[in-house]
């Protein structure tokens, strides 16, 4: 898995992503010019990110720099959209080996998608780090910052009414990283609103993490089950039912998500008190109901592609790339 690792100022930073991301920066420049403003350079979201996280606009502002683009263009990226059948999980510590919080998921996605992954290492000198698994042109991944935060996403299979929320996902799922609790997560996301139809685990430093059902502005919390949780594609959440569309649940049926769900809580609970990196990556390569298993092998469009599990107390993301079920995984420390 090739790894970036960046250190210096947020803006030094930035300016290293920019030149190791030229090609994907100027490429989403040109999509976005004249129909899309970054939420980090001005408006109500700028001024949110200059209280909670001010040195993302230094991050960017050094992309544009060291991509040579305008600073207005920086920012759009499209190349995880949409999102896909993954499973997603959350470990609190007490239900570990060795007392560590553990949080993850599989990244089922089309086989050309393989190659594009990045392993991304921040380390600015005057704002939390950030370890991640990403795409090029892309901040927002899979992974935690360095205070603990972690945040993985997933598809969610409903069909919204309207299109509301404040927030786009990138600067939620970022403001995520560096906020300061799940509670501060959850209030973000409802007073706000999310620009997305997406799942989301949240966990932090311990390992308690909360499932956020996100639907264009709606937002539903799951809370986990003494110390486990686990989510696939399709809405748990009751109020959201209803927006479930006939299409929706062919995706549901086609990916299996409620097996997925129903069987990684199944080896999880096989295992309380004794989960660790090694057993939940074990697990994300489970194959029961094959094509459609935790690690789905259902053709070129779908196929796991990748898997993490994160020790943030500990700073280390364990990372596969390919299927987990054939491919060994490599460790990368914060």
């Amino acid at each position: 898995m090739p790894l970036l690792s960046i250190e210096g100022t947020s803006y030094e930073c930035g300016q290293q992503l920019g030149m190791a991301w030229r090609h994907a920066l100027r490429q989403y420049a040109a999509l976005g010019k004249g129909r899309w403003t970054p939420w980090w350079w001005k408006g109500p979201v700028a001024k949110l990110v200059q209280q909670r996280a001010p040195h993302l606009a230094d991050l960017y502002r050094g992309m544009a720099k060291g991509a040579e683009i305008d600073e207005e263009t920086c920012g759009y990226a499209a190349i995880s959209a949409p999102l896909t059948d993954c499973t997603s999980f959350a470990v609190h510590k007490d239900q570990t080996l060795d007392g560590v919080g553990l949080a993850g998921q599989t990244k089922d996605t089309s086989i050309d998608r393989t190659h594009l992954y990045r392993v991304l290492r921040l380390k600015p000198s005057d704002a939390p780090g950030l370890l991640t698994l990403t795409y090029p042109g892309e901040l927002i991944g899979y992974g935690f910052a360095q205070n603990g935060m972690s945040i993985f996403r997933n598809a969610l299979y409903v069909t919204p009414q309207r299109k509301a929320g404040a927030l786009p996902f990138d600067a939620f799922g970022l403001l995520t990283h560096f906020a300061s609790s799940l509670d501060d997560v959850v209030e973000l996301a409802k007073k706000h609103g999310v620009q997305s139809v997406a799942h989301v685990t949240v966990a932090d430093p311990s390992g308690r993490g909360v499932g956020l059902e996100l639907c264009q502005g709606e937002v539903e919390v799951i809370e986990g089950r003494d110390g486990l949780y686990a989510h696939g594609n399709h809405a748990v959440r009751e109020p959201l039912k209803p927006l479930v569309s006939d299409k929706d649940r062919e995706s549901v049926s086609a990916g299996g998500s409620e097996h997925r769900q129903a069987r990684l809580f199944e080896l999880m609970e096989q295992n309380r008190r004794r989960l660790t990196p090694q057993l939940m990556l074990q697990n994300l390569s489970d194959h029961a109901n094959y094509p459609r298993s935790i690690c789905s092998h259902r053709g070129l469009e779908y196929h796991t592609t990748a898997a993490v599990v994160v020790e943030p107390s500990r700073g280390l993301l364990h990372v596969t790339r390919g299927s987990p079920c054939q491919n060994w995984p490599a460790t990368h420390r914060l």
